[in-house]
């Protein structure tokens, strides 16, 4: 009579190891579905990084630029730059010193002046712009009536080397007497991304070198000067670009 073979019967320490391998097939199979989720965190630009867009100074092209900041955009970005100014009152010691004093920051990175200003947030108006990057950059608190004066739109993509960016250019008026600040103080103090705010002579804009002022900055100050300034020269030989592309109004004040 023939026998029958049966199988061989597992033992506890077979069944073990059947059991850590799966659990550890398991292990790399929830591991790896994690990963796939989790953002990446950025790694430092090397000099074999690949440019997705471009800027013409720069000789790169493309719908999309990605800057050294790894932050990425697939067109220009909006931006506010804006013009604090207060009126000068003549003074004994110089009866024909009546104009406009205006207030520039000095950036921390580049330890050049700049106007006050900063890129629109998503969902944000440019005057609503123009309200918190005053705040946040110089302490001043400008209420959201006040009247603010268009002087124009500067959209050339040369005018900013970080990326291809339209700002909208606004000149605010503030009394220096009665200036409203974050802290009380009643003076501008530097916040934010800015290092300190300076006060210039609007009528002196232009006789600084280029180099002490950032973009295209110097042009929309100048501009600014013609537009409130119009008996006063302007020096245009120390702009960024000889051309840089805007357009600029002589409105009055918006309501």
């Amino acid at each position: 009579m023939a026998s029958i073979k049966r199988p061989p019967t597992s033992t506890p320490r077979h069944a073990a190891k059947v059991l850590a391998c799966a659990s550890f097939v398991t292990a790399l199979a929830v591991v790896a579905i994690f990963v796939s989720f989790v953002p990446h965190k950025p790694t430092l630009v090397r000099k074999d990084q690949i440019w997705h867009g471009g800027h013409p100074s720069e000789d790169r092209s493309g719908s999309c630029w990605c800057g050294g900041d790894r932050y990425c955009m697939c067109g220009p970005s909006l931006a506010v730059d804006i013009v604090v100014h207060s009126k000068r009152e003549s003074t004994l010691q110089d009866p024909d010193d009546i104009g406009y004093d205006v207030y520039v920051v000095r950036r921390s990175d580049t330890n050049q002046l700049a106007t006050i200003g900063g890129f629109v947030n998503v969902g944000e108006t440019t005057e609503a712009a123009v309200i918190r990057e005053l705040e946040e950059e110089t302490g001043i608190v400008v209420s959201e009536d006040q009247g603010l004066r268009l002087i124009g739109v500067y959209s050339d993509p040369r005018r900013d080397n970080r990326r291809s960016i339209a700002s909208v250019a606004y000149g605010v008026e503030v009394n220096r007497d009665e200036m409203v600040t974050k802290d009380g103080s009643g003076l501008p103090r530097a916040g934010d991304d800015a290092k300190e705010v300076v006060s210039i002579k609007l009528r002196d804009v232009g006789l600084v070198d280029r180099d002490d002022f950032y973009a295209d900055h110097l042009t929309i100050l100048n501009d600014f000067k013609a537009q409130i300034m119009p008996d006063e020269p302007v020096q245009r030989s120390g702009e960024l670009f000889a051309d840089i592309g805007r357009i600029t109004c002589t409105s009055e004040p918006i309501e």
